[in-house]
Order: structure tokens, then sequence, then C-alpha cells
């Protein structure tokens, strides 16, 4: 990692430039009700330096602005894959993806159809070193401390976002819980009870999972030794190049204070995995933080093939994301 002074632009942070607001608000008023029509990705891209985490801004001459990366929605491109990709293209850094930040939602009607944008973050470590190359669309990037970073951001939104970012730890470990995809229903299914196959949908859900479980970096992959959850997870162990480690404790029938002891033993091993298990089993696993345990109480089961994301520090969940295709 590079020392924490250096900065791929200049010698210090720059100065707080204003320029033309062309895309969000200077302040952060209640928006206006209207439809979604802009949907765009983004992250706080950070890395580790001597005094705590570092963050990139980077300078847009065409609104003369410094903000973070951030983009729109390729056709049918996912949020989550969106801000991978804007990132690489606007920095030319490779992520990890932490935890998610508060979305932004602002008025783009500039006179015409009320039109709203949504823009979902999330925090994101540097994989690697890399070189910044200006582009069209960015012309600077600066490494800053946070504190620099606040007094740098040309928007309120944008300091809000990064008063986000440091409001809970970033240096975390993903703990993926998901459930397998689509199944072929109990009724249809007429062989042996744990061979039960994915549906075509659920095979399909089983490689859109690979970027999405990727983009949280090289993790174990820990599966239920039933078929179903094995299918779901075997797209990504062929796409990483790693074997599947069934799990008793993550099967539908698993005894749940098994289930809760082998998250725990997770939970302490700090290491980033990723197990796919079965929705009666999900609420069990959940239950073994009280983070997960409020998001139990407070939010609808998961679907076929999405998962919560545990943000893992210390043996201690730091927060919870829910993943989706």
């Amino acid at each position: 990692m590079e020392p924490a002074d250096r900065q791929e632009s200049g010698s210090g942070p720059p100065p707080r430039e204003k320029g033309p607001v062309m895309n969000a608000p200077t302040a952060a008023p209640a928006p206006p009700p209207g439809p979604i029509r802009v949907r765009a990705a983004g992250c706080v891209l950070w890395r580790p330096a001597r005094t705590g985490p570092e963050v990139a801004v980077i300078h847009r001459p065409r609104y003369d602005d410094w903000s973070f990366p951030k983009g729109k929605l390729d056709g049918d491109e996912t949020w989550l894959a969106a801000a991978v990709r804007e990132v690489f293209e606007e920095t030319g850094y490779q992520v990890v993806l932490g935890r998610r930040l508060p979305s932004q939602v602002y008025d783009v009607s500039f006179g015409g159809p009320a039109r709203m944008k949504r823009v979902k973050y999330w925090a994101a470590q540097a994989a690697a070193d890399s070189e910044f190359v200006p582009n069209s669309e960015v012309d600077r990037l600066q490494w800053l401390s946070v504190e620099q970073a606040e007094h740098t951001l040309t928007r309120q939104t944008d300091q809000d976002l990064l008063s986000a970012f440091a409001a809970a730890p970033v240096d975390t470990v993903p703990v993926i819980l998901l459930r397998h995809g689509e199944a072929l229903p109990r009724r249809r299914w007429h062989g042996p009870v744990p061979d039960r196959p994915l549906t075509g949908t659920g095979r399909h859900e089983a490689e859109a999972l690979v970027p999405a479980l990727a983009a949280y970096g090289r993790s174990t992959l820990a599966t239920s030794p039933l078929a179903r959850c094995v299918e779901t997870l075997e797209p990504a162990a062929h796409s990483f190049g790693v074997e599947l480690a069934p799990e008793p404790a993550l099967a539908e029938d698993a005894d749940p204070e098994s289930s809760r002891a082998w998250l725990r033993q997770v939970l302490k091993a700090g290491r980033p995995i990723v197990a796919c298990t079965h929705r009666p089993v999900l609420p069990e696993l959940l239950c073994e933080s009280p983070l997960g345990q409020a998001v139990r109480a407070g939010r609808r089961a998961l679907a076929p093939a999405e998962a919560w994301v545990l943000h893992n520090r210390d043996g201690v969940v730091v927060a919870i994301d829910r993943l989706k295709l």
C-alpha cells in the first residue's frame, strides 16, 4: 500500500472549488415527488493509511466539481455491477465492496417533466494499487484523509455521504448468507428429497450471482449438502477456481443451535465466506447477532437467490445489507 501522504495529483488537498451544479443540489432538501427515471451507482473508494482510511475524490471538468465516482446503469445492469464498473472506468481501480451507504435521490427535471435520479453507493476498498489516468470524465484524482475530503467535496450531499462512510468501520469482512436459487417445487419432484434441483430460472440466477459475489472479493464457498444449494454455487466455484465446502450446519434439517454455532465460529475466524442455505435456516443464522435480530424483525424474508451480507469486524456484525439480483 502506498504511503499515506502520496497523492495521484498535487502535493496536498486542493482548494475547495465551486462550479455549476448540473446533476445534484448543493444542499439536501427533501426532493419533490416524482418517478425515478435515472438510476446510477457509485462508491466511496478508500484505502488504508497510517492515520486511518484515505478516500479518493475526483474532479469532473464538465461540472468543475469534486465528488465521488458514480455513473448511470447500462441497460439491465444491476446497481452493484454498475458501481464496480463506474469506479474502474473513472479511476482505474478495481475494488472490493464493503457496506452499503445511504442512497441519494434528487430532482433532475430541469424545468421539464418530473424526473428523479437515485444513486446507490457502497464503501469500496481499492483491491490493488493502480495508477490514475486522466480521462474525458475525470481529469484529477486526490487521495485524502476524511477530514481533508470533507473540506474538498463540492456538494453537501457528498459531505453527508462521507459522514455516513466514517460513522462505522469500513475495514470489514463479508459473511454472505445466501438463499439458494429457485428450486423445482416439491410436488413436481419424485426423486430423492436431497436431490431436488434448481429450475431453469434458478440456474440463470446461479450464473447471475457470479459477478455479484465476486464484487465482495475472494471467499470460501460453503454450502448445504442438498442439491439445490450446491447447484446455486457451482457457477461461482467454477469461475473462482475453488472447491465447494459442504457444511451440514447449513442443511435444511440442521439443528438450529448447530447452525448458530457454525456462524459464531465463522465470525470469530474473520475470513470472508459465502454460505448457501435454505429459507428456514436463515432466521436462525441472523439471530446470532443483535443487528441480525433487528433485521429479522424489521425486513421481509429473502427471495430465492437473495442474500444477507453481514459485515464482520473482530467477530462483531457492524452492518447488514440485502444483496439481490
